[in-house]
């Protein structure tokens, strides 16, 4: 089968043809892919950067956001059938942890994380856990539903930094930072004020209508954001570039007692004066990932039914998954939202 792979410990991203997996083991399914999107982690992957050459093992099939239909069922699994779409939950913890037993599974510590840690779905087929499937309605396209995992993302930092009648700044205009103002915006913020310095992202993040986008790099940056918060600074900073610089200047500017969510992974340590930044102005730091299992996708489910229109809008590139460079080009170029491989062409047909 076709496959996208982490083949050698530096930078890019192979095509392999692997064995097809034929039955899948007790307690797994096996799920033919229909789409996967490019996640962000995939990206750090490819760049091959301090993060990721410190945590995957060559060679490794990557990938972990996906939709697909289920080819086949082990022993001892109920509740699915042959043929039925579903997403799934990509990190797969241990269930027997106290983390995992008081619903906080998503930072169990034995933690692995498909197409990390263990074969992704950057393929023809890729076996699941049982446990880890969701089923998807069938009003919900195939493109939608192979970004499930990074809207779940979103999803989880704006609901746990709590953006009701908040005033927001979301640092990083990529595709979880494009979910999280349309979210944010959903869950009733003040105001929704989106951070971006590429034009291509900034003119998507436009398009869902927050109050303000601006770029860093402009002078007047800061005095606009002051401006729509009344001179306070943002309530709460959602924070998903992973950019160093931009999180010290977000710290400089949030209002004391703010909270800011954590999320962006970056390539290195970041220093920050705490005692200036954090301390002394009483600010909370949360660090968010993956998504709490299943509150989350309950949660993502919802959202992408009720607001297709703005899921489409942040997904900007559908590729045929042969032409996964051309994916991580405009990655690169930051040319893009959110891009989604197509692997229904290695089969037959197109998706919905």
């Amino acid at each position: 089968m076709f496959a996208i792979t982490k083949a050698k410990p530096e930078r890019g991203i192979w095509s392999d043809d692997q064995p097809t997996p034929s039955k899948a083991a007790r307690g797994m399914v096996m799920v033919k892919v229909i789409a996967a999107g490019i996640c962000g982690t995939d990206y750090h992957i490819y760049r091959w950067d301090q993060w990721s050459s410190g945590r995957i093992r060559t060679p490794m099939t990557i990938g972990h956001e996906f939709v697909g239909l289920i080819s086949d069922i082990g022993e001892d699994v109920t509740g699915f059938e042959i043929g039925e779409r579903v997403s799934a939950e990509c990190h797969i913890a241990c269930g027997q942890c106290g983390l995992c037993r008081t619903s906080n599974a998503h930072i169990c510590e034995k933690t692995e994380i498909i197409g990390v840690d263990r074969p992704g779905a950057f393929a023809e087929y890729v076996e699941v856990p049982a446990t880890n499937l969701w089923k998807v309605p069938d009003a919900i396209p195939d493109k939608h539903a192979a970004v499930f995992d990074p809207v779940g993302n979103a999803m989880h930092m704006v609901t746990t930094a709590e953006v009701t009648s908040k005033n927001v700044l979301i640092v990083g205009g990529g595709p979880i930072g494009l979910f999280a103002a349309a979210i944010a915006k959903a869950h009733g913020a003040r105001t929704v004020s989106v951070q971006e310095p590429n034009q291509s992202r900034a003119a998507i993040a436009r398009s869902l209508d927050p109050d303000l986008v601006v770029n860093p790099r402009d002078p007047d940056c800061t005095s606009r954001i002051l401006d729509l918060t009344d001179g306070k600074g943002p309530d709460v900073v959602l924070e998903v570039s992973g950019n160093g610089v931009a999180l010290n200047a977000a710290l400089d500017i949030a209002a004391p007692g703010a909270t800011v969510a954590l999320l962006g992974i970056p390539g290195g340590p970041v220093e920050l004066d705490l005692g200036g930044k954090v301390v002394m102005k009483g600010i909370s730091l949360l660090g968010v990932t993956g998504r709490r299992m299943y509150e989350t996708w309950f949660q993502v489910e919802a959202f992408m039914l009720k607001n297709p229109e703005l899921i489409e809008k942040v997904v900007t590139h559908v590729l045929p998954a042969k032409d996964f460079d051309k994916g991580f080009s405009l990655m690169d170029d930051g040319a893009c939202g959110k891009v989604v491989l197509d692997f229904q062409t290695l089969h037959e047909g197109e998706l919905q």
